[in-house]
C-alpha cells in the first residue's frame, strides 16, 4: 500500500473516531443523568435606577413583582427575593445565569426580624455548569426567613430569571460536565490532525481550522465551567472570555472558507469579502468588550445584531462558490448550518432585548459546535485526499511528460538528451561499446519515393533493433543512430545488427528496387579506460569509424578498442 493511500486510510479512521465518540457523548439517556440539586426560585423581584429607589425598595413591598414576569433587560440595580419560611435555613449557594455585573451584596433576614447584610464582588463568584455562576451563601445553614440579593449594573438582568438558592453546592464536576469533558477531548483529535496534515500540505487553510478548533474548544471549556478545573478566573473575564472565543472562532472559519474554497470556484473580489466579514467581526468584539460595561443591554443588542452582516455574506458566497461547482463550499455550509441556526436564535433573542436565553438553546449550541467540527474536519480530510491525488496525477503526467520528451516521436527510441545526462551513470553500469551507424543512400530512398516511405524504412530501422537489456538504441537525428552495447561479444552483436537492419527493411517496405544497408563505426572504450570521458568525446570517435567505413565502401562496420599500458593502470591504481 501506497503512502497516499495510508494516509488516506488514517484520515478516514480518524473522522469516523471522531464521529463515534461524538455520537457517544449526546446519546447519554436522560435517566443516567444525575437530578438536579433542590433549590428555591425566587418569589419576588424588583428593579431600580438609583440608590434612592433601591432604599424605598428595600423599605417597601411596593414595586416587588411576585409572578414569573416583568423581567426587565435595562437596569442599575436588580433585587430578587427569597421567601425561606418560618423555619427556613440559609442555603449552601447562590447560582444564576453567567454575566457581568459590578457587585452584588445579599441580605439575610432572620427570625426576629434582624437582618445581616454582605457585600460580594465578582470574584466571589466563579463558574459552575453551563453558562452559570455561583457563590457560596454566609452563614449557610443557619436559621433565615428571607434572603435579598441585590445585583448592581448587571449586563444582562433578564438572566436573573434563572437566578437560584441551591441547598448544596454545585459540584466542580458533575456528570455532565463529564461528558462535556469527553467532547472537549473529541474536539483535540482534529486539532492534532490538522497539525499533521499542515506538515504534509503546508496549506495555510489547515492553520486556519487549527484555530477554529482552538476556538470552539476553549469556548466549551469556558462556558461549562470546565475552567474551574484549570484555573480560577471571576466570572466577568469568564463572560468576556466566551464573546473573544466565539467570535475568535466565527473570524477564524471566515478566513478558513477564504482559503478553504477552490480556486476556481471563488474569484478574489468574495474572497476578500470574506477577510473583511472576518475583520468586521473582530471590530464587533472590541467594541462589545469596550462599552459592555457601561452601555449594558445595549451593548449586548448591537453586539448581536452586528453577528447578521457577515452570517448573511459568509452564506452568499458559499452559495456562489456552491454554483461554480465548489466541492468545499458543500463541507462549509453542512458545518456552519446549525451553528448559524443556534446563533440566530440567540442574535433574535438578544437583538430585541429579550436576553431570555434558555438552556435548550445552549445545548442547541453545543451540538452545533461539534457538529461544526466534525462535518468541518471530514471536509479537510477529504481536500487532503483530494490534494493528494491532484498531485500524484500532476507527478504521472509530469513524468509522462517528461519520458515522452527524451523518446524520438518517429520510432519511438530514445532521443540525444535522454543519452547525454546519463552517459557517465551508463558507463559505471558496464556500458564499454557505443557504435554509431547511419543508412547509406538514404537520401536517394527519399528523392525517389518520397519522405513517407523514408518514414517507415527509419521505423523498420528501429524495428529491427532487439529489445535487450544490455542494449540501448537512441536515434540522433535524420538516418543516423547511435548503440550503447554492454558484455562480451560487442564486436559481434553491433555486426548482427547492421546486418539484420538490411534484411527488415527488405521484409518490411515493398517497392524499393535496391537493400537499403548500414555503415557502422563501434568504439570499445572499457570504463577503467579513459572513466572521465564525455559522451561527446566518444561520439566524435565513433563518429570518424562510421566515416571510415564509407571511405572504405559502406555496408561495414569498422572497430576500433582503446586499451591502457599496464604500468600506466598501475600508476593510477596508486594514485587512487
Amino acid at each position: 500500500m501506497g503512502a497516499g493511500h495510508f494516509l488516506e486510510l488514517r484520515a478516514v479512521k480518524a473522522c469516523l473516531l471522531l464521529l463515534a465518540a461524538w455520537c457517544a457523548v449526546f446519546a447519554v439517556p436522560a435517566a443516567a443523568k444525575a437530578p438536579e440539586p433542590r433549590s428555591h426560585a425566587p418569589e419576588c423581584h424588583a428593579y431600580a435606577d438609583s440608590r434612592a429607589g433601591l432604599e424605598a425598595l428595600r423599605q417597601s413591598d411596593k414595586g416587588w413583582i411576585c409572578a414569573d414576569r416583568g423581567w426587565r433587560a435595562d437596569t442599575r440595580f436588580a433585587l430578587l427575593r427569597f421567601d425561606l419560611g418560618p423555619k427556613g435555613t440559609v442555603p449552601d449557594e447562590f447560582s444564576s445565569r453567567l454575566a457581568r455585573f459590578e457587585t452584588a451584596f445579599i441580605e439575610i433576614e432572620r427570625p426576629d426580624g434582624r437582618i445581616d447584610h454582605h457585600p460580594l464582588s465578582s470574584h466571589d463568584f466563579m463558574p459552575r455548569g453551563h453558562m452559570r455562576l455561583a457563590a457560596a451563601l454566609p452563614e449557610a445553614g443557619s436559621a433565615a426567613r428571607r434572603i435579598t440579593i441585590g445585583m448592581v449594573g448587571p449586563t444582562m438582568p433578564t438572566l436573573l430569571s434563572e437566578a437560584r438558592l441551591n441547598l448544596r453546592p454545585t459540584p466542580l464536576l458533575g456528570l455532565d460536565q463529564i461528558w462535556v469533558a469527553v467532547l472537549a477531548g473529541v474536539l483535540m483529535v482534529p486539532l492534532f490532525f490538522n497539525l499533521a496534515l499542515y506538515r504534509v500540505l503546508r496549506d495555510r487553510f489547515l492553520l486556519w481550522h487549527v484555530a477554529v478548533v482552538g476556538f470552539m474548544l476553549a469556548h466549551t471549556v469556558i462556558s461549562t465551567g470546565l475552567v474551574s478545573l484549570i484555573m480560577p478566573i471571576p466570572v466577568g473575564s469568564a463572560s468576556l472570555l466566551i464573546a473573544v472565543v466565539f467570535s475568535g472562532g466565527a473570524a477564524s472559519a471566515m478566513m478558513l472558507a477564504s482559503d478553504f474554497i477552490e480556486p476556481d470556484s471563488l474569484d478574489p473580489h468574495h474572497r476578500r469579502a470574506l477577510r473583511i466579514a472576518a475583520l468586521w467581526l473582530t471590530f464587533n468584539l472590541a467594541f462589545y468588550a469596550a462599552t459592555i460595561d457601561w452601555l449594558q443591554a445595549r451593548a449586548a443588542t448591537l453586539y448581536l445584531a452586528n453577528w447578521l452582516p457577515p452570517i448573511c455574506l459568509g452564506l452568499w458566497v458559499c452559495n456562489v462558490a456552491l454554483r461554480c461547482g465548489s466541492r468545499a463550499a458543500k463541507f462549509l455550509i453542512a458545518s456552519w448550518a446549525p451553528l448559524i441556526l443556534a446563533g440566530l436564535w440567540q442574535v433574535f433573542d438578544g437583538a430585541f432585548g429579550n436576553f431570555t436565553e434558555p438552556a435548550a438553546m445552549f445545548a442547541a449550541q453545543r451540538v452545533a459546535i461539534g457538529l461544526e467540527v466534525l462535518i468541518a474536519s471530514i471536509g479537510v480530510a477529504d481536500r487532503f485526499i483530494q490534494l493528494r491525488r491532484d498531485r500524484d496525477d500532476h507527478r504521472v503526467r509530469a513524468s509522462e511528460l517528461a519520458r515522452l520528451a527524451q523518446l524520438d516521436p518517429l520510432t519511438g527510441l530514445l532521443n540525444r538528451r535522454a543519452i547525454e545526462g546519463r552517459f557517465a551513470a551508463l558507463r559505471r553500469e558496464g556500458f564499454g561499446a557505443l557504435a554509431v551507424f547511419d543508412l547509406d543512400h538514404f537520401k536517394a530512398v527519399n528523392d525517389r519515393f518520397g519522405h513517407t516511405v523514408g518514414d517507415h524504412v527509419l521505423q523498420a530501422v528501429a524495428a529491427s533493433l532487439p529489445h535487450d537489456r544490455d542494449l540501448m538504441a537512441v536515434r540522433m537525428g535524420g538516418e543516423e543512430f547511435v548503440l550503447l552495447l554492454r558484455g562480451r561479444n560487442a564486436l559481434q552483436r553491433a555486426e548482427q545488427i547492421r546486418q539484420a537492419i538490411t534484411t527488415r527493411i527488405m521484409r518490411d517496405i515493398s517497392g524499393l528496387d535496391a537493400p537499403v544497408t548500414a555503415s557502422m563505426g563501434l568504439v570499445e572504450i572499457p570504463a577503467e579506460v579513459m572513466p572521465d570521458a564525455s559522451f561527446a568525446a566518444i561520439y566524435a570517435r565513433a563518429d570518424s569509424l562510421l566515416y571510415q567505413a564509407k571511405s572504405a565502401g559502406r555496408n561495414r562496420l569498422v572497430n576500433e578498442r582503446m586499451t591502457v599500458f599496464d604500468q600506466h593502470r598501475k600508476e593510477r591504481r596508486a594514485r587512487a
